[in-house]
């Protein structure tokens, strides 16, 4: 695994990319009326090239007690797999099964109306500039699909979370019980 983090989410700067683009096009389109989007679209779309870069999630915790980065992966694989791997009996992980749970529920809450409020710009982009609005609309098209995606990514992430955390929960209770 990378130890970097932006290598965790390779989809995040094309996802900032899909749903900016076509807001910043709007706005250019309503600053600077009478011209299309194509008059617009090369220095926006250096602009978030220049800025790609910099849309990098946030680093991890560096509190001293965030998880080693082997013991990170291992709570990933039981995440994705849903399986207690061995290390699980050495550490407490439920304090960090918390955070993504919250973080997961979170984008599940705040998703849809996000993905709303982008198409919306689009359709409006569409609107503003009918002779060339095949670009906000397969936009619209590309943050919907994103949008769906990172949805059904998240719900599968939070049940398999619940999951682990259940088997955990029997795991340390079977341990408080045989001590």
């Amino acid at each position: 695994m990378a130890s970097e983090p932006g290598s965790r989410l390779p989809w995040f700067p094309a996802a900032c990319f899909v749903t900016l683009l076509p807001c910043s096009m709007v706005l250019c389109l309503d600053l600077y009326p009478g011209t299309t989007y194509m008059d617009h679209l090369s220095s926006t779309v250096v602009l978030f090239a220049g800025l790609l870069p910099a849309l990098k999630p946030l680093p991890g915790r560096t509190m001293p007690d965030a998880m080693a980065e082997g013991r990170q992966g291992q709570l990933n694989y039981a995440i994705r797999s849903r399986v207690l791997p061995l290390a699980s009996l050495f550490g407490d992980w439920r304090d960090e099964l918390a955070q993504q749970r919250e973080t997961y529920s979170l984008a599940l809450r705040a998703l849809p109306a996000v993905t709303a409020v982008v198409i919306l710009i689009d359709v409006y982009g569409v609107l503003r500039d009918p002779e060339r609005g095949l670009f906000f609309l397969c936009c619209a098209v590309a943050t919907a699909t994103l949008g769906v995606a990172v949805f059904a990514f998240s719900a599968v992430r939070l049940r398999n979370i619940y999951a682990v955390e259940g088997k955990l929960r029997e795991q340390i209770l079977l341990l408080h019980v045989d001590r």
